[in-house]
């Protein structure tokens, strides 16, 4: 028998102008008649992972973000599909609804930062707009800015970009913005967050969301020049961490030396 985890009798309300298609109950039955499985359904607020699953003595036990109130019928059947693994198109289908409805994922929608495209040495706006001819026929429709050179460390490394799927925004890390950065590596990581947008997470066997999946990394090889951007990371990686090191002791001084005045 099928239960939902959570609030009972009443509809759960969201801030958004437009009613929601369903209620938890109304949701959770339209996915156990699409699954003809035994299944129990959490409604979440979770920022980061939008749907997940997992069996457990032959119930599947699924999370969705509230935005799912908001889903189509034929997007209730796309998940149910997944969850069956009947369609591997049905993961696409899920991808686009969470993408279109990420301003959804906050009360309280944030603003985008002041966007700096045009750099001392690369603009950004053009390498999107290449990237974006090339790869996407130019449909993608994201902003994209120089960050402030605080990129995490990652395994010796660094961060060169990242995307914010609430905001639905790139950053990119400005230690590329110097003559001795190629354009095909700057034009990777830009492909590579991009890709991320378009493609959001995936769910896989676990119910686990993953983003850097097989599908996404199939595609990320097909960046002409991808080889060679890997190569010049790992051939480059001890300058750019001491340039990045540079940038960030810069940026501190800045901010001290504003804060005595």
């Amino acid at each position: 028998m099928a239960s939902l985890a959570g609030s009972r009798a009443r509809q759960l309300s969201l801030p958004f102008e437009e009613a929601p298609l369903w209620d938890g109950y109304g949701l959770e039955a339209a996915l156990l008649r699409e699954t003809s499985r035994p299944l129990r359904l959490t409604l979440t607020q979770n920022r980061s992972v939008l749907l997940s699953f997992r069996r457990k003595t032959g119930v599947i036990h699924l999370r969705l973000h509230r935005m799912f109130l908001h889903a189509p019928l034929a997007v209730v059947r796309a998940v149910a599909r997944s969850l069956r693994r009947t369609s591997r198109s049905a993961d696409s289908e899920v991808r686009r609804f969470m993408n279109e409805n990420l301003h959804r994922v906050r009360k309280v929608p944030r603003q985008l930062p002041p966007l700096l495209t045009c750099g001392r040495v690369h603009d950004l706006q053009q390498v999107f707009d290449r990237v974006n001819a090339r790869f996407f026929n130019s449909a993608l429709r994201v902003p994209l800015t120089w960050g402030r050179g605080s990129g995490r460390a990652r395994r010796g490394g660094l961060t060169f970009g990242s995307y914010d799927p609430v905001l639905g925004l790139i950053r990119i890390h400005p230690v590329l913005d110097r003559r001795d950065v190629p354009q095909y590596f700057l034009e990777s990581v830009v492909y590579h967050e991009m890709l991320h947008h378009h493609l959001g997470g995936i769910p896989n066997r676990t119910g686990r969301t993953v983003y850097h999946s097989r599908v996404f990394r199939e595609a990320e090889a097909r960046y002409p020049w991808h080889r060679q951007a890997l190569a010049w990371e790992k051939d480059n990686l001890p300058h750019l961490l001491r340039a990045s090191a540079e940038l960030d002791r810069k940026r501190k001084a800045e901010a001290a030396a504003l804060r005595r005045h």
